[in-house]
């Protein structure tokens, strides 16, 4: 094929599916979207983040793979995305752990060698950075044609701590589902949980994420309501299994079973498909949220039980502040358990305040729908590749 035949490319560079994380999951939420929305103008491919440099354990859309912390593989990952003509833009999914050297810095060297147009995603902003941070940050955004952030926290933390010009970000909303009508019955039958009210957490399993918080309100909660279930959805983190086996785990059932709480709690030790935990939120009666980091910008969990029509009770952290209310959920203080256990059988208690707590927060994420937040994108697309090509103009018109 001729290359001024080649569909035009947009790569994402990110780790992707099977890989069990968040940021995996997001991003293949995304260029699924994208690939719909944009078939017929823009291939959307991955370049997928992974320490097993091969292609051998992906699937399409992953075209490349580059191990991000060995600086000699984001040398040799640059020079193939520069080399290859149909890639017109690249889109970064940047998390500090997912690249080599002192806070990721090896990004650095992949960025700066590069010479397509990008585009990068802090998922973290952290406020307060030393110099070192302040250096790495602020040398990543002015590399960058556009840097997305998710919330406006994290836009206000870039223009004011590491003072990078407003006109260089842009916030784009992490993406929710839509959540089809579902015979809840059926579902109840189907995951064994006739007559619960159900509390339920999820991700991936780790220390910082604050379980044994619930599992101890449980004792309260499950006191004045027998019937509650909390489940806890999702494996050990990898990292966690790599360095200690399932000995987090372990713990919890521990806890789970000095509190005599085998009934009441339950941790499914998967990492649940999409379509799955979907069915999990419609049935949903209070998500906790129990992460103890207070900085941290993003969640998909929190976003996704909220589009779900949970009512949430969450410990104060950034997007929790963003975010909710007094309409759309209740805020605590990190490890609290005593407020945790009150608030959540107050909403147990009055069905009519945890049905339009529910209603509200469903509401606030409208505008949240994966749909629109790739229409955004393409936007933002168009409107950086239109220097290169006057034909996206048109496109850019279509939206």
């Amino acid at each position: 094929m001729d290359t001024y035949d080649m569909k035009p490319e947009i790569l994402y560079v990110s780790t992707y599916s099977p890989r069990k994380c968040g940021i995996a999951t997001f991003t293949e939420d995304l260029t699924n979207e994208l690939m719909h929305l944009l078939k017929h103008e823009f291939e959307i491919s991955v370049c997928a983040l992974d320490k097993r440099a091969n292609t051998d354990n992906y699937a399409s859309p992953v075209t490349m793979v580059m191990d991000g912390c060995r600086l000699n593989s984001c040398i040799a990952g640059a020079e193939a995305i520069n080399q290859n003509p149909a890639i017109k833009m690249v889109c970064i999914e940047h998390e500090f752990g997912l690249f080599g050297g002192n806070m990721g810095e090896y990004v650095l060297a992949f960025l700066s060698l590069l010479t397509k147009p990008f585009i990068i995603r802090f998922h973290t902003v952290l406020p307060d950075p030393n110099v070192e941070r302040l250096k790495l940050v602020r040398s990543i955004c002015l590399l960058a044609d556009k840097v997305l952030v998710m919330t406006q926290h994290s836009h206000r933390l870039l223009v004011e701590d590491y003072n990078i010009q407003a006109d260089k970000l842009v916030i784009i909303p992490h993406g929710t589902h839509f959540i089809p009508a579902a015979n809840r019955g059926d579902l109840r039958s189907r995951l064994h949980l006739e007559h619960k009210k159900i509390l339920t957490t999820f991700g991936l399993l780790s220390p910082n994420k604050g379980i044994e918080t619930g599992i101890k309100a449980m004792v309260k909660i499950a006191a004045e309501f027998p019937e509650a279930v909390y489940i806890i959805l999702g494996n050990t983190h990898p990292n966690l299994v790599a360095s200690e086996g399932e000995a987090y785990r372990e713990i919890l059932e521990e806890l789970i079973r000095e509190n005599n709480l085998t009934n009441n709690v339950k941790l499914v030790n998967e990492f649940i498909p999409t379509h799955l935990l979907l069915n999990y939120l419609s049935l949903t009666d209070i998500y906790l949220f129990t992460s103890r980091d207070p900085n941290q910008a993003m969640s998909g969990t929190f976003m996704y039980a909220m589009s779900a029509g949970c009512p949430i009770i969450s410990n104060a952290f950034v997007l929790a502040n963003e975010m909710l209310d007094k309409d759309t959920g209740i805020i605590i203080e990190s490890g609290d358990e005593d407020a945790l256990a009150a608030n959540a059988i107050y909403l147990l208690r009055n069905e009519q305040i945890r049905q339009e707590m529910g209603k509200k927060a469903f509401m606030k994420t409208r505008n949240t729908m994966w749909g629109t937040v790739a229409r955004k994108h393409a936007m933002l697309f168009y409107e950086l590749m239109k220097k290169q090509l006057p034909t996206y103009d048109n496109n850019l018109a279509a939206l």
